[in-house]
């Protein structure tokens, strides 16, 4: 008795959840034979507008990256060290050619500037002294009076004082281009990118201090593969896009770098842009490159219904009937037609919404 009674009590739970699993599993009740439902068909609208795929030959356009940069920009610095005493522009001010940038303490080379005047003052009546010296002395020797040597003599220290007054006159001349070092100008006319400078700091030669690039100038640098890079020459048109939003303008390339990156077997090419407001270096922009012509089948882009990730059209048959078709695109061709790569055959008809 107590064997049967352990039996039970092991089969009987196990009994419990086969009935379960068999009774979930719809072993207890009627069974439904699988079978076909038809799908419910729809017929085109009378006045649908439908369009035919077919295939058209049309250019293949490559996009490649690249950054918008000045043809034009440099680094404006000081040429004496001294104190910034004024900024006088600030990021994104436009400057002429020899507009006043920065203001510097000029009380060092104003000092210079008048010790060099008191020396040419000085060097000059030690000139006209020893001037006259050499006059009477040419008297006197032309009369016997003085020997050879002291005419000699006098003759040579009018020279020295002559060669005086003439180091003098530079050193006055090199202070006063030294003062004008003072204020810095700018080089071209341009755009501030950015002022690396504040009042009270020391400029130092060499140290940039502002920052300008010419606007008139600027140009796209993208990175092209070897492939491609070898077909383009300089003074090639291109076509760019760049802007938010986007807006496509002609370029020329001025530029092709006879190198090749080691790491991508890139080129880099330089195409200039026509002058264009709302642009700035360091923009992104695509450079359009053609690359030859090859047969692909075109939609418009409203035919294309997008579900998530997923792209569909409305395929109308021979007997007017609808049915939604999965398709693969590929790039836009930029007439708002957009390229299938699946899904659809030359031939096929689609509804337009």
């Amino acid at each position: 008795m107590k064997l049967a009674y352990k039996v039970f009590q092991v089969s009987a739970p196990l009994a419990g959840l086969l009935f379960i699993v068999m009774w979930m599993s719809g072993h207890f009740g009627e069974k439904i034979e699988p079978t076909a439902v038809p799908t419910p068909r729809e017929r085109a609208p009378a006045d649908a507008v439908v369009v035919v795929a077919e295939k058209s030959v049309t250019p293949v356009i490559e996009e490649v990256a690249g950054t918008i940069e000045a043809a034009r920009k440099t680094a404006v610095s000081s040429r004496i060290m001294a104190v910034v005493r004024e900024v006088m522009v600030g990021a994104g001010d436009q400057v002429r050619a020899g507009q006043t940038l920065i203001v510097l303490d000029d009380r060092d080379l104003v000092a210079r500037r008048q010790e060099a005047k008191g020396t040419l003052e000085a060097a000059r009546a030690t000139a006209g002294k020893a001037k006259s010296d050499f006059d009477r002395a040419k008297e006197l020797f032309a009369k016997r009076v003085i020997s050879q040597s002291e005419f000699d003599q006098a003759a040579s220290a009018y020279e020295v004082a002559k060669a005086r007054v003439a180091t003098a006159r530079e050193s006055l001349e090199a202070a006063e281009v030294a003062s004008t070092f003072a204020q810095i100008q700018a080089p071209i006319d341009g755009r501030v990118v950015d002022r690396l400078v504040e009042p009270g700091d020391t400029a130092s030669p060499g140290r940039p201090l502002i920052l300008l690039y010419d606007p008139s100038a600027l140009r796209i640098e993208a990175a092209v593969r070897e492939s491609i890079a070898t077909r383009l020459e300089v003074g090639q048109e291109l076509s760019v896009r760049v802007g938010s939003p986007q807006k496509t303008l002609p370029g020329t390339i001025d530029e092709i770098v006879p190198q090749a990156e080691t790491g991508s077997r890139t080129f880099l090419v330089k195409v200039g842009l026509p002058r264009h407001e709302g642009i700035f270096t360091g923009m992104f922009g695509r450079l359009l490159i053609p690359i030859g012509e090859r047969e692909r089948i075109l939609l418009p882009q409203r035919a294309v219904a997008s579900i998530g990730q997923l792209a569909f059209v409305s395929v109308v048959d021979s007997e007017g009937y609808v049915s939604r078709r999965l398709v693969t695109l590929g790039a836009k061709a930029g007439d708002d037609r957009v390229e299938v790569l699946s899904g659809v055959r030359p031939g096929t008809r689609i509804l337009l919404p």
